[in-house]
């Protein structure tokens, strides 16, 4: 009987051994198994940190692809505008060059004009004014100065001949090397008075002379235009000789 305990206590004893080493086993294969999802779990996570790293640097350059094609359609819009404005530089170029070569012609045109007029204009200020002449003619030649400002100059030189005629005017001037008051009615007429106040006269644009005035009457109105001319009286209604036959005409001096 007592063997028969023994024996059963070797089997367990035995079987609990068995066991135990297959307990042990399991552990380490528990254990390795542990170790190698731990390892996969490190790789999984070291993977998901690469593919969070590439969607980033995806969404980058996909980005950066945009904002890049963006800017390269902007720089082809700014390029064709700066070509176009090149291109209009260089037909402005060309039409400057062909309306310097247009108007230069044409200022001398003018200043031909000009000289015309005064020669056959009523011979007021007449120094004055063939100076004026004379200076727009070398100023024509003159390389210092831009022909847009030439042509200015032209035109002021027409603008201060047009307003001859608006405006009334008394200086002095000579007729033979002799001072004389002048009185200038606009182009119409141009009267002369001694600085003695004893000779009178005006010029006859048909004869082109000068024709001395003898009315006592139109000697006083002359003194008196020449007075309103200086702001010296008011203005008044005068009777003054300037046509070429002897007859005189009202004239509202102003």
């Amino acid at each position: 009987m007592k063997n028969i305990y023994k024996m059963v206590f070797a089997l367990t004893s035995l079987n609990l051994c068995l066991f135990a080493n297959q307990i042990d086993k399991s552990i380490n294969v528990l254990e390795k198994t542990n170790t190698t999802l731990k390892t996969y779990q490190k790789n999984i996570d070291k993977n998901d940190n690469i593919r969070e790293n590439l969607l980033h640097e995806y969404k980058y350059t996909r980005a950066s692809i945009k904002s890049t094609v963006i800017y390269n359609n902007q720089l082809k819009n700014i390029l064709k505008s700066q070509k176009e404005e090149l291109d209009s530089l260089d037909q402005q170029i060309i039409d400057i060059e062909q309306t310097q070569k247009n108007i230069f012609p044409l200022m001398i045109n003018m200043i031909k004009s000009l000289k015309n007029l005064i020669s056959q204009d009523t011979p007021f200020l007449l120094d004055e004014r063939v100076q004026r002449i004379e200076k727009l003619e070398t100023m024509l030649n003159r390389a210092d100065i831009q022909t847009h400002e030439k042509y200015r100059i032209i035109l002021e030189a027409f603008k201060i001949e047009y307003d001859y005629a608006k405006t009334i005017e008394s200086y002095q001037d000579k007729i033979d090397e002799k001072t004389y008051n002048f009185l200038r009615l606009g182009r119409t007429a141009l009267y002369y008075q001694s600085l003695d106040l004893k000779e009178y006269g005006y010029y006859n644009k048909e004869s082109k002379n000068w024709d001395i005035v003898s009315d006592m009457k139109a000697k006083s109105n002359i003194r008196k235009a020449i007075k309103i001319a200086k702001k010296q009286q008011n203005v008044t209604l005068l009777n003054l000789p300037f046509l070429a036959k002897k007859e005189s005409k009202w004239l509202n001096i102003s």
